[in-house]
């Protein structure tokens, strides 16, 4: 293979490129930082050249590593790009862009992306309402101090539903066990039900989650957002919940059907969620007023995987990996299936 030209514009690794260039004397790295939306000269949008400069770049690239947001019209600026990685685990803010509509293979960060800090957060939620803190929150709100409403459960010998066993999945899951808490979830892979698998004490089809959701008394959306989950967090779901029960979303806010969330909750069908995401947050729109007022919904501005200082070393460490692979010529790791949308 002549030398593969790799652009990256993926701020998020850090201005040290060397990890690309250090696989093999083949690659070539242009460092396209520069171009990353949000990276700005100032309020009348990019630096003078930035345009032609990526486009200089992204004429010569065969491969591109690049975060989120995603630039507009990549793959168009790009005749000879044949493969690109995206940083984030998830790829429904590809959709939309033409990268998504070319011919290109895309691989995620699908698994590594940070699944420990993410999986805390979700733990987090979860002692922030089993514990009663989310009762002290309203009522220092409201300007009360009583031990009345304290509806109170300890996190060991609890159920936690895990939806979507995926790299993020599976560290909720190990981490809820680790604290005494009964785990059970599906998986988009199983067709049959398994015990002791994917760190999970029982894993479903995702065909059965309201099963899961029956039995939980927190459930954490976890999967992928595609075609199918797109609202399948639904009143049908609320419904099956325990009215003790709460929702954790550290997925995508349009996994969730915030209408009938809000009814759910409103009638006390559930006693409330976690959420670090909303409908409309990837497109810049701000959340529904409810989901700001109610006082049992406790929602956070998408920064689950926030805190984790080491988060980008495995990032480094896959997509070095496969461009090994691309290199050798062997099948890489996370190719996305843009049918499944994962």
């Amino acid at each position: 293979m002549d030398e593969v030209k790799v652009a990256v514009i993926a701020p998020i690794l850090g201005r040290d490129l060397s990890f690309v260039g250090d696989v093999d004397a083949r690659v070539r790295v242009f460092d396209a930082n520069f171009a990353a939306p949000g990276r700005r000269a100032g309020p009348d949008g990019p630096a003078a050249g930035d345009t032609e400069r990526l486009g200089a770049v992204l004429a010569q690239a065969e491969v591109l590593l690049v975060g989120y947001p995603v630039p507009e019209g990549l793959a168009a600026r790009s005749p000879r790009l044949a493969w690109a990685h995206h940083t984030q685990a998830g790829v429904s803010n590809l959709a939309g862009t033409d990268l998504w509509d070319s011919q290109v293979t895309l691989t995620s960060s699908r698994g590594v992306m940070a699944a420990a800090a993410i999986a805390e957060y979700a733990l987090a939620a979860a002692g922030y309402s089993g514990r009663g803190l989310h009762e002290a929150a309203r009522q220092k709100a409201a300007g009360e101090f009583t031990r009345e409403g304290y509806a109170m459960l300890t996190l060991r010998g609890a159920t936690m539903g895990v939806i979507g066993l995926g790299g993020i999945g599976r560290e909720v899951a190990r981490l809820a066990r680790a604290v005494g808490m009964r785990v059970i979830g599906t998986r988009r892979s199983v067709t049959v039900p398994l015990r002791d698998a994917d760190g999970a004490d029982l894993v479903l089809p995702a065909g059965q989650l309201l099963e899961v959701a029956a039995e939980s008394d927190f459930l954490v959306v976890c999967s992928q957002l595609t075609a199918e989950t797109a609202g399948f967090i639904n009143a049908a779901v609320f419904a099956a919940m325990k009215p003790s029960a709460v929702l954790i979303n550290i997925a995508r806010g349009e996994e969730v059907d915030e209408d009938a969330l809000v009814e759910a909750v409103t009638a006390g069908q559930i006693r409330g969620a976690v959420l670090d995401v909303y409908a409309g947050e990837l497109a810049g729109q701000p959340p529904r007023p409810e989901l700001v007022e109610l006082p049992q919904i406790l929602l956070t501005p998408h920064i689950s995987g926030n805190g984790d200082t080491s988060v980008a070393e495995p990032l480094r460490q896959l997509f070095a990996e496969n461009l090994r692979r691309y290199l050798d010529g062997q099948p890489l790791l996370n190719v996305v299936d843009r049918a499944r949308g994962y």
